[in-house]
């Protein structure tokens, strides 16, 4: 059987990773957050959710003006998040803890969705992003920022080998971004990496209204972030934007 993620163990390894996340991988991955985040090309007063926020790393990059909603499984990953968003100021921000590949909010709530190094985490990819298809207005944006298995030979190869290894330490090495967009069909818009040899790419997907949803799309338009938590599956937390702690 190969390799493959489990939540009930990922959130307490990312719990360790927390400790020197920043420093290590994160390091490696800074400048690519950043441009991730200027790729979702965000507008005052939208709401985006940052499905898998980590530490926090891409918040102090958005715009004042855009409200942001922060969801990650490791609550030691929040911690090191709220830290953030207390020394930044950032008061267009809310934290909360929950799994990805069970968001508590009803369907297209958010303007936009970013997903960095997280669809290569979860145990089921697809999942995640039927997740954020569904999340996401009509119009909207989901920007993935990940690795995804190459398209050389040798290099393929070695992903797949090197895989039951990196499961262990927190993320799998051989995602086919092909397959993952045929598990769950979404229009790429354009994808790119920000070098020849990068090991990384951001992927900018949308999904066309389907016939009879004009009137879906204004509505969605009009979801407040207080709203976002009001599903049934919900925690008993409050998205209003008095705190930036959450």
């Amino acid at each position: 059987m190969a390799a493959s993620m489990r939540e009930r163990t990922t959130g307490k390894l990312y719990d360790l990773w927390a400790w020197f996340y920043d420093y290590t991988f994160g390091a490696l991955v800074r400048q690519r957050q950043v441009k991730a985040v200027q790729t979702l090309r965000a507008k005052p007063g939208e709401l985006v959710l940052d499905l898998g926020v980590g530490t926090g790393m891409t918040l102090p990059h958005y715009p004042k003006n855009v409200r942001i909603v922060g969801l990650d499984l490791s609550a030691g990953m929040l911690a090191k998040a709220r830290r953030k968003v207390a020394e930044h100021g950032l008061s267009n921000v809310q934290l909360m803890q929950g799994d990805a590949m069970r968001p508590p909010f009803p369907d297209h709530c958010f303007d936009h969705i970013l997903i960095t190094h997280v669809i290569s985490v979860v145990s089921d990819p697809a999942n995640l992003l039927r997740q954020a298809k569904r999340l996401v207005r009509p119009g909207g944006r989901v920007v993935m920022l990940n690795h995804f298995q190459s398209s050389f030979g040798v290099v393929r190869f070695f992903e797949k080998i090197l895989n039951p290894l990196f499961v262990k330490i927190g993320w799998r090495s051989d995602l086919d971004l092909g397959q993952l967009l045929r598990a769950c069909p979404m229009d790429v818009e354009y994808q790119f990496k920000m070098g020849a040899f990068d090991l990384w790419q951001i992927v900018v997907l949308s999904d066309a209204p389907t016939p009879g949803t004009g009137s879906n799309a204004a509505a969605a338009r009009s979801v407040s972030a207080s709203q976002a938590a009001s599903s049934q599956n919900a925690p008993h937390i409050s998205l209003g934007w008095t705190t930036a702690a959450g």
